[in-house]
């Protein structure tokens, strides 16, 4: 039985590289380009404030709270209002993935968006929602993180690289807010 030995080969420039590529040195000399909207930290500038995302959140809950509040003395109804309030929240993901905004983040006139500054898809901002059980793991810690990150993420933003912005057009309320965009 023969064994065969690899042979390696290089070819120069290497795939994708021409003549006129950058050498290594150059690249490690230049000023890497920063987007104009966006800090050297890969953050945008116009960040939402805790409060401005609290008040987002508080808007968003408020119809499950209430709900809760109003049938707590009924196990059935409590049982099904939890149910929808699942559901909802898979809702308010899925907006916030496809549109960037939640009926809470229109009215207060903010976006989530990802690195690039484009919305992350709606399985993406699903799975947003349940990382944000690590938000709420930890004494609700991550809730709080945006008073003193830099970037002003919560733990399930960290995780999902996302940011929520400021300085979107502010909408009335209306019940086309909890409809998904047409794409």
């Amino acid at each position: 039985m023969e064994k065969s030995i690899p042979v390696w080969t290089t070819s120069w420039p290497p795939v994708g590289l021409t003549s006129d590529s950058p050498t290594n040195l150059e690249l490690l000399l230049s000023t890497p380009e920063v987007p104009a909207e966006q800090s050297s930290t890969g953050a945008p500038h116009n960040l939402a404030t805790w409060g401005t995302r609290a008040a987002g959140f508080l808007i968003d809950y408020a119809p499950i709270l209430i709900t809760q509040i109003i049938f707590f003395r009924s196990s059935t109804i409590s049982s099904l209002v939890g149910v929808v309030g699942i559901l909802y929240w898979v809702l308010l993901g899925y907006l916030d993935g496809v549109g960037g905004q939640t009926p809470g983040k229109a009215i207060m006139g903010t976006r989530l968006v990802n690195s690039g500054g484009n919305v992350i898809g709606g399985g993406a901002g699903i799975g947003r929602k349940f990382v944000h059980i690590l938000d709420t793991l930890i004494c609700f810690i991550g809730w709080f993180l945006p008073l003193f990150d830099s970037k002003r993420q919560t733990i399930a933003d960290k995780v999902m690289t996302t940011f929520v912005i400021d300085g979107v057009e502010k909408k009335s309320f209306s019940v086309d807010l909890w409809i998904p965009p047409k794409e």
